[in-house]
């Protein structure tokens, strides 16, 4: 049994991730967490009152935010409600970290999906500081959600990583979806790409390469041109995912395409 972790600040664009996390939870039967935190600036003790009024008030909010939207969880497994102290980042991540979360699902938001949070937003600190997968829902593809397909961008390391097979292969099992992976491959590059997919052989559909040099790009032209559900990618250190994070043009190029993004550690 999966255990999905929903960090939200009660914005819109995180209420749709939970709508998200809720459905992808009753169809592969995962228990879930919702989590929110909180920071008060101790100056010498003096405001420890303080926090904890701060704390109470958001458990109250944050159970009845869950109390609202309860009746939609199928599973028959009570949700957690947690509240943490600290850094956003940080404080929620430790917390998925000591109890054992398979499954970060949290919203993003603006009119190019990820791109517009990725500066100046915690969730490029989740994507750079975290061992666990996470998928970021854009608020932007509330209307669009249709596709099927989990698409896989692999370099020609493939995929090793035990968690990282254990969530693609539960995604997979929702009926009606394939896992394809698509390789980008440099002009005269030969890479037997079936044996660099390792232990995903089993559940892969299709292998999809195409020759080029923007390995963006062609990601974005395949997304924009067929019904995917969820783009998927192993964020390696040194790649150029990393680069990615970096160039805000280049993400803005991808992620207009508003599908969303699942992170999976190397």
């Amino acid at each position: 049994m999966l255990n999905i972790l929903c960090p939200t600040d009660f914005s819109s664009n995180s209420e749709f991730a939970i709508q998200y996390a809720i459905n992808l939870s009753n169809t592969i039967g995962a228990r879930l967490t919702f989590i929110t935190s909180y920071k008060v600036p101790h100056v010498a003790g003096s405001l420890r009152a303080l926090d904890e009024k701060i704390k109470e008030a958001l458990n109250e909010d944050l159970r009845y935010f869950v109390n609202k939207i309860k009746n939609l969880i199928t599973t028959g497994k009570e949700p957690e409600v947690v509240v943490v102290e600290g850094n956003t980042s940080v404080s929620i991540l430790f917390y998925a970290k000591q109890h054992n979360i398979d499954l970060i699902i949290m919203g993003t938001k603006g009119s190019s999906g990820l791109a517009n949070v990725i500066m100046g937003s915690i969730t490029k600190k989740f994507f750079d500081q975290n061992e666990i997968p996470i998928l970021a829902i854009p608020y932007s593809s509330k209307e669009l959600l249709t596709g099927n397909t989990i698409l896989l961008s692999l370099d020609n390391k493939g995929i090793n990583n035990e968690h990282s097979i254990q969530i693609l292969s539960a995604l997979k099992d929702i009926p009606n979806t394939e896992l394809n992976v698509f390789h980008v491959s440099s002009p005269n590059e030969k890479i037997d790409l079936a044996e660099n997919t390792g232990k995903l052989m089993g559940i892969v559909d299709n292998i999809i390469e195409k020759e080029g040099i923007d390995t963006v790009m062609e990601i974005k032209h395949y997304v924009d041109e067929n019904n995917i559900g969820i783009v998927a990618m192993v964020g390696r250190r040194h790649s150029f995912w990393e680069r990615l994070f970096v160039e805000s043009h280049t993400t803005a190029e991808l992620f207009s395409t508003n599908v969303p993004i699942l992170m999976l550690p190397e």
